[in-house]
């Protein structure tokens, strides 16, 4: 028994109830027959010419504004020279005008059963709001027919309604009261096809390669059927075709999806090892110290991702390798470790693409994102989020102070922590399925009072778990009271991880690694050698003055290292002599005055 598509049914049941059928969607894509779980695809035009013929239509035609009206299939030239006949068109090749008018004449006949389907219905007028007077009449007569059609004789020994057919990728392209309110009128809609036609026509495929059964070959076939989300199944037969003709192993198809959807054949994802993600928590405490939960956290959600388990328990299997929602206070290594995962995962900080979300605050700052709607400034640069995607799948991708934004904004959000997915300005579905995305926040830190001022609801002198409940009570405040957005918060669920202050046991090992950074540029750019020594009065003043600002961070911290240290290094390079090649110890560190000097000795 051969299984049709929705769209299909929904034809052969309204057949002789309707005389004018709008089918949008997938119309240029193939059409899907299963039968006993194998797949057969054909086009579009031959599947209606297959229905209407075994339906008793006598004359099947077909029409565009190219090539007028023509019939490609056994018998068609004939049909086509019958329906001319019949309709009073002096000839195949007619005008838009023409053709109209011929299909209204065909479908009022009562001597012989006609269908016409027009193909690239939308090509048929500028624009669906503005209708010249010609579309005005050309869509009138077609509205017209849809209400004069009749029932003709059929080569079924029966009757069947003379019927229009409309194809359009959107019936929006039409006039609306060509089909709304119509009751002669019915739009089939062609979805994209779904996971598990996807999966049936992989394994038709499989089959015939007589691939070794069992739970390898399911959990194989289970794999291309999600990672080949939203191809049409044209695009998937050729891809399949393509792989069994070059002899491609079954294990390796997933890479040749990858290079069809990506434009590049390996996943780095499958590219970290064990030991890699071993010592992935390692790394990226060297990068980010004093924030070993947060870390955790962060390790935990990696390894779910590697490992495929992200988020297998829901129903989309396209939706991002992470969602991590790093709050906490200011300067203490939100976006830092964000560029830590980035280094670590996919060996370059470049896979970070990072927005800051108070660009975004204004009412219709979600089209910056996808890209200007058509006929707005903008439209052919496409979307700041979408191009990046598009051009770096493989990426980090850092919403900065996400409570900065527009509120509209959160409805893109949603969309791709449900679907992993975004549809640009233009049409073109943009996946976000190998990303992993991070949002940050300082929400429940502070508070606008009434005069405008912020006051902090929490300081240094609060415990680790006195500022994780109050940033938590601050992100149920922000997002469910003032936003209406508990479903936000939903999605990510226990993903939420809130960085504490720099605690003063902290202030070593990242002064150490500042102060690392800086003589390393000042070794590059200036070939000279700069040490200064862990316990040294220069040393002992750095973390003096960095422990009385912890309010400010790791931020604070490099304020301290730029005022004491890399603004006088700038002075002894430039106004003591420093020459290249030479090697100076920062033995103290000395104020007076406003102004900051070192004392060094010469060691080479």
């Amino acid at each position: 028994m051969t299984k049709k598509m929705a769209w299909m049914e929904s034809l052969e049941t309204c057949q002789q109830m309707k005389s004018l059928f709008i089918i949008e969607g997938q119309v240029s894509d193939l059409q899907a027959l299963v039968t006993d779980e194998k797949v057969n695809l054909i086009p579009m035009e031959q599947y209606l010419n297959d229905y209407l013929q075994k339906e008793g239509y006598q004359n099947i035609v077909f029409y565009n504004r190219i090539d007028g009206f023509y019939n490609h299939f056994p018998q068609g030239e004939e049909q086509v020279q019958q329906f001319c006949t019949l309709s009073g068109c002096e000839e195949p090749r007619a005008s838009m005008a023409a053709a109209v008018k011929a299909a209204r004449e065909a479908v009022r006949n009562l001597s012989s059963s006609v269908a016409v389907v027009f193909d690239l219905a939308s090509l048929m007028l500028a624009s669906p709001a503005h209708l010249t007077d010609a579309d005005l009449e050309n869509f009138a007569t077609l509205f017209l027919a849809s209400r004069e059609s009749v029932t003709a004789p059929s080569t079924n020994a029966g009757f069947r309604m003379n019927k229009l057919l409309l194809l359009v990728e959107h019936a929006a392209d039409l006039p609306e009261w060509l089909y709304h309110s119509n009751p002669y009128a019915r739009v089939l809609t062609v979805p994209k096809p779904s996971g598990g036609l996807r999966l049936q026509l992989i394994r038709t495929y499989a089959e015939s390669r007589y691939w070794n059964g069992g739970s390898e070959q399911e959990r194989r076939l289970k794999n291309l059927a999600a990672i080949s989300d939203g191809f049409s199944l044209l695009e998937l037969d050729r891809l399949l075709a393509q792989c069994l003709d070059r002899g491609t192993a079954p294990e390796d198809y997933a890479d040749a999806f990858n290079l069809y959807r990506y434009g590049r054949r390996e996943n780095p994802w499958s590219r970290l090892t064990s030991e890699e993600l071993q010592s992935f928590g390692a790394r990226l405490a060297e990068d980010v110290i004093g924030q070993e939960p947060a870390i955790n956290a962060v390790v935990n959600v990696i390894k779910r991702s590697v490992k495929g388990l992200s988020g297998v328990q829901h129903s989309s299997s396209g939706r991002p390798k992470g969602v991590l929602f790093f709050a906490g206070p200011t300067g203490t290594g939100k976006t830092e470790l964000a560029k830590s995962m980035a280094r670590n995962l996919f060996g370059n900080e470049s896979a970070l693409l990072r927005f800051d979300m108070s660009e975004y605050s204004q009412e219709h700052s979600d089209q910056r994102l996808i890209g200007s709607p058509p006929g707005y400034v903008g439209y052919q640069a496409g979307g700041e989020l979408t191009n990046a995607v598009k051009n770096h799948p493989f990426s980090i991708l850092l919403f900065d102070e996400i409570e900065k934004a527009h509120p509209s904004i959160m409805d893109k959000f949603l969309q791709i922590l449900d679907d992993g997915r975004l549809t640009d300005s233009k049409g073109e579905t943009i996946y976000f399925s190998e990303t992993v995305i991070v949002f940050t926040s300082n929400a429940g830190i502070y508070r606008t009072l009434p005069n405008g001022m912020r006051q902090a609801l929490i300081t240094p002198e609060n415990s680790y778990e006195e500022i994780e409940q109050a940033v938590r009570d601050g992100l149920h405040e922000y997002f469910v009271n003032r936003l209406g957005r508990a479903e936000t918060l939903n999605r990510i669920g226990n993903n939420i991880i809130v960085f504490d202050y720099i605690r003063p046991e902290s202030v070593p090992g990242i002064l150490n690694k500042q102060i690392h950074s800086v003589m390393r540029a000042v070794q590059e750019n200036a070939r000279v050698h700069v040490e200064l020594e862990p316990g040294s009065a220069a040393w002992e003043l750095l973390v003096d003055r960095a422990l009385n600002g912890l309010e400010f961070g790791g931020r604070g911290i490099g304020n301290i290292v730029e005022k004491y240290l890399v603004n006088p290094l700038a002075v002894c390079l430039t106004d003591e002599g420093w020459a290249e090649g030479q090697s100076y110890a920062i033995e103290e560190i000395v104020e007076e005055n406003g102004t900051v000097r070192l004392v060094t000795s010469l060691t080479g």
